[in-house]
Formats: structure tokens, C-alpha cells, sequence
């Protein structure tokens, strides 16, 4: 199916911008999203696709930081349409997305990738600038293999020769192994202080920015120090509360987002927070493990991927943690992790509901 997204996608007029690729289990977004600040910053046209989005697909496709019209992507899609009608929605919308990016002359294009590496959508482009992969683990072992190695192989997939590849310095030897055995060497990024932006997924960036001749300075720092990225450590005021809103869904993510939990909880003066998690099916089934689960509740939501409750865990809806916090005696942490569809349910929720 790749090699006929290919032809769709020179027949509707390829990509001339140079693009950075980028492939993981976790830390992707984040990776992709400040290296674009980053190259905005230094005056270059730059389009961003990332997935998935949490209120609509608009959000997928900026341009300079700017999310695409729906009018113009529906125009996109329906383009896309008239080559073949029967596209999943994701391979329609990295056409769309590509297409967007070449009309109106992108300089530089940052592209995450879905799920995978080797036959994902975003892989029809094959000449790169540069490609990165963020911190590998065990995830979608039902497409992408039951091993590191299997999975790491896939990610590798976007690699070219000659393209320099830069990774994290917390990869497990398997996957370093496999890189090497893949013919690739991948230059190691160091962590980088961005403030509640993960460092290793920072470092990345900064060190994809440096190779580029974009360095940061003090006023590029505090602006990206600044960037709100939905769903990654969003924290919003819920009337005298705060919301942590976290889509990690992989367990090494999680573990290190409950980490910079605990930070935040000392730095702010909290007492011990209250966790709303959801797990989809397709994830590993012990991740609210990981939670205090004293203090944790299973917040349902409505989706075809919609996990299973744990029988140990209560359950609650969100309406139903907004008001107990309109009846808490004083300021709370509420933190909401484990999937991009839970962030989506408060956010939508917030928007009906006053503090």
C-alpha cells in the first residue's frame, strides 16, 4: 500500500522542503513540536504534522504554528479523494498534509510518524534531511513485533543512507544493537532543561536544531520554555485547582511523567495528588499499576478503543471529579494520564463547565 501512497503523493506534487523524520515510542510530539518552534524562530517557513490530535484534525497540520482551515483541508481531502476514495483516514491526512506543506512553500517540514516507521504513511517521503527516534520500548507488538529488535527495525524504517540519524542516550542496549546491525550510526543527544518539556525529547531537538545551524539563545529559550503542547504535561486552573492533563501511554512514559508529578507537587506546595487515568485496550493492561491506587479512579470514556476497568480501581466520571472539586475545602492537583482520548473528554468537559 506504500508504494501506491507514493505514486498518489508524486502525482499530487511531491515535497521540495527539506524534512525531519521522526520515529519512537514515546516523545515524538514533543521532539517535533519544538524542533518547529525552533526553526520558526530562525525565520524558516516550517510545517509541523503531528498525531494524534485531541479535539480535531486540524490540529495535525500547522504551518509556523498556525493549524490548517477546515474548509482547506476539506478541499485537501476531497483532491486526495478523486485519486482513490478508499484511503484510512491517517493515509489522508499525511497527503493532506504534504500537499498543504508544498502549496505554500514550506522551507522545512517536521513529520512524526504514527504508529511505526517502515510502513507508515508518513514514510512516502524519501528524501530527508535528517531523521530522529525518540526513546524505543515494547508497543503495538501485534503490528510491529513482539521484540525490541522487531519494533526497532520497523521505527528504523525511515532511515536513508547517508541521512544522519540522532537518538536518546536512554535506549536499551537491544535497540542500540539493532541500529548498529542495521547498518545506521546514530549520533547521541544529551537532555536539555525546557522546563516541564521532557529533557531527552528537548535534547533531541536541540541537537537536530544545532546540526541545522539553528542554535537557541536566551529569548528562543524562554518561548520555548513557554510552548503549551496539548495533552503533554498541560497544566491548566480549574477556578482555585489545577489540572495536570498527560496522554503517556507507554510505561516507561508514565514512569517518568509520575516523576515530574512529584517535582511539581514539591515545587507548587500541593498535598498528594488525585490521578483520573484511562488505559485503551490495545495498551498494556498493567499500566494503572503504576498509579497510588489510593488515590487513583478509572475515568470512563466513549471510544471504539475504550479500556476495560480494573476491578481494583472505582470508577468516575470527569463531570462527576469536577464536583468534588467544587466541594474541596481548598486549592487541589487533579492529574488525568493515559491517553490522548482522555485529555480530549476534559477538555471537552472544561469547556462546558464552570469552576
Amino acid at each position: 500500500m506504500i508504494d501506491h501512497l507514493k505514486q498518489i503523493h508524486k502525482a499530487l506534487g511531491g515535497l521540495d522542503a527539506s524534512v525531519i523524520h521522526i520515529a519512537g515510542s514515546k516523545g515524538k510530539g514533543t521532539t517535533a513540536t519544538l524542533l518547529a518552534k525552533i526553526i520558526q524562530l530562525h525565520g524558516k517557513k516550517v510545517g509541523l504534522f503531528t498525531s494524534p490530535p485531541i479535539l480535531g484534525v486540524e490540529e495535525m497540520i500547522t504551518i509556523d504554528g498556525v493549524r490548517i482551515k477546515t474548509l482547506d483541508l476539506q478541499h485537501l481531502f476531497e483532491r486526495i479523494r478523486d485519486i482513490n476514495p478508499e484511503l484510512s483516514p491517517f493515509e489522508e491526512q499525511t497527503l493532506a498534509a504534504l500537499l498543504y506543506f508544498q502549496e505554500n512553500n514550506c522551507q522545512f517540514v517536521v513529520l512524526e510518524c504514527g504508529w511505526g516507521g517502515l510502513n507508515d504513511a508518513t514514510n512516502i517521503v524519501e528524501t530527508k534531511l535528517m531523521t530522529l527516534l525518540t526513546h524505543v520500548e515494547l508497543e503495538h507488538t501485534e503490528v510491529l513485533g513482539a521484540t525490541l529488535e522487531e519494533i526497532t527495525k520497523n521505527k528504523l524504517g525511515i532511515c536513508r543512507p547517508e541521512v544522519p540519524l540522532i537518538t536518546v542516550p536512554t535506549q536499551a542496549e537491544e535497540v542500540l544493537d539493532t541500529i548498529r546491525a542495521e547498518g545506521y550510526e546514530a549520533m547521541i543527544a544529551g537532555a536539555y532543561d525546557l522546563g516541564n518539556h521532557h529533557p531527552e525529547s528537548a535534547g533531541l531537538a536541540v541537537m537536530a536544531a544545532d546540526l541545522m545551524g539553528m542554535s537557541i539563545d536566551s529569548v528562543s529559550q524562554e518561548e520555548l520554555v513557554n510552548l503549551v503542547i496539548p495533552g503533554r504535561f498541560e497544566v491548566l486552573p480549574f477556578g482555585v485547582h489545577t489540572l495536570i492533563l498527560e496522554g503517556a501511554h507507554t510505561y516507561d512514559s508514565i514512569e517518568y511523567f509520575l516523576e515530574r508529578v512529584n517535582e511539581f507537587v514539591w515545587k507548587h506546595g500541593f498535598t498528594e495528588p488525585y490521578f483520573g487515568i484511562h488505559i485503551l485496550k490495545d495498551k498494556r493492561s498493567d499500566l494503572w499499576e503504576l498509579f497510588p491506587r489510593a488515590r487513583t479512579v478509572w475515568v470512563p470514556i466513549h471510544d471504539d478503543r475504550a479500556g476495560t476497568k480494573p476491578d481494583e480501581l472505582n470508577e468516575k466520571t470527569v463531570a462527576e471529579i469536577f464536583e468534588q472539586l467544587r466541594g474541596a475545602t481548598g486549592p487541589q492537583l487533579v492529574v488525568f494520564c493515559g491517553s490522548f482520548k482522555l485529555v480530549a473528554e476534559v477538555k471537552k468537559a472544561m469547556a462546558k463547565t464552570t469552576p
